[in-house]
């Protein structure tokens, strides 16, 4: 045998080896197409599946796409049909789009972290109430049952700074990365935003084996801005990193000095919320979007003229009582933030509907009217 023919021979070898390897990876389609039995070809026979395959690709990868669709279809039934029952499906296609052109910021809330063990914002105040104050102190408890979480923080940490920040740094430490917070780097490609001081956000992507290329804890940025306007990946922390205490934005004072009174677009969080809103589609996860001084700065932002605000999205608990639900939908929809309601309780729809994004982005999945 010359060496040409053993040089065809190796090639030959490699290819079918690389063919069988790409065939056995589909063992679950395969095992489907052969339930109709074995193909006889002259005297040989041979699973369907693999005639099919070796003989006519096309069809092979026709049959397999529709089997992709239709296990998607049935993995993904309960929220289309949830999407079409709310009449949701046109703005889910928009953001689905959005996320297809890498147009999306995702607006990270405590809600992703709670499944890590983080405790929520009036959780948190009235374990470190409980820390603080034995037995508790009435006026705190009640700013905190009122949702005046920042009058409480400002209360608390002047009793005991030192307590207070040690207990931020220890409470907010992630030890293994959970639901949906998993899916965020699959549909995130330049800055993300989050309300939360642990380092989940930073963990899933080390998963992912991508960095940021800068970030801004509370007040202190570091290249922020240059790298935000040119899209590069960027990590807005708002209230700061659990690790450093002079980022924190929690307590009353803390937040005018950050956003100062009245708010001043000069300084650095505002004017870093304010690009953001006005130059991407921010996706809210995790966020109740109930008394936040977030939307209060996006209204002000939108008050002003000069501005052409794109559309965002929320995925947001509905609340029970149908006025309520009205209310809050005016209220987003004024901001031009869209609510994708999900049944109140069912906070596994978060996850359940960001994974149908990323199907339906990726064209795994196609959304049926």
């Amino acid at each position: 045998m010359s060496d040409d023919d053993t040089q065809d021979d190796q090639l030959i070898r490699e290819a079918m080896r690389l063919l069988n390897k790409e065939y056995e990876a589909e063992r679950d389609f395969n095992s489907l197409i052969d339930e109709d039995g074995p193909v006889k070809i002259g005297r040989l026979e041979f699973p369907k599946s693999k005639a099919l395959f070796l003989l006519d690709r096309a069809g092979y990868y026709d049959e397999q796409e529709s089997w992709v669709n239709k296990s998607l279809q049935d993995r993904h039934a309960e929220c289309l049909e949830l999407l079409k029952t709310n009449g949701h499906l046109p703005p889910f296609r928009e953001l689905i789009d959005s996320v297809a052109r890498q147009r999306i910021v995702p607006f990270v809330g405590a809600g992703l972290s709670e499944p890590l063990g983080m405790p929520l914002w009036g959780s948190a105040l009235r374990l470190l109430h409980d820390r603080i104050h034995n037995p508790n102190d009435p006026a705190i408890a009640t700013l905190i049952d009122e949702g005046k979480y920042l009058d409480a923080a400002e209360l608390l940490a002047d009793q005991n700074r030192i307590v207070a920040e040690n207990y931020i740094r220890t409470t907010y430490r992630v030890q293994k990365v959970l639901g949906a917070l998993k899916l965020v780097p699959r549909i995130a490609s330049g800055c993300i935003v989050t309300t939360n001081f642990d380092d989940a956000i930073e963990e899933v992507f080390k998963l992912e084996d991508i960095r940021f290329d800068a970030y801004m804890h509370g007040r202190q940025q570091h290249n922020f801005f240059s790298r935000l306007v040119r899209g590069q990946r960027c990590l807005l922390k708002l209230h700061g990193d659990a690790d450093d205490p002079q980022t924190y934005v929690f307590t009353r004072t803390q937040y005018i000095q950050a956003y100062e009174n009245p708010l001043n677009f000069q300084c650095p969080l505002p004017k870093a919320l304010r690009q953001i809103y006005i130059s991407n589609s921010l996706l809210f996860l995790g966020c109740s979007l109930e008394q936040d001084k977030t939307l209060d700065l996006f209204r002000e932002v939108r008050q002003q003229a000069g501005y052409e605000i794109p559309h965002h999205f929320a995925f947001v608990e509905a609340p029970g009582i149908a006025a309520n639900k009205l209310k809050k939908e005016t209220t987003l929809l004024e901001l031009n933030i869209q609510p994708i309601w999900y049944p109140s309780g069912e906070h596994d729809y978060v996850e359940r509907l960001l994974s149908l994004v990323i199907d339906a982005a990726n064209k795994r999945i196609t959304l049926n009217t």
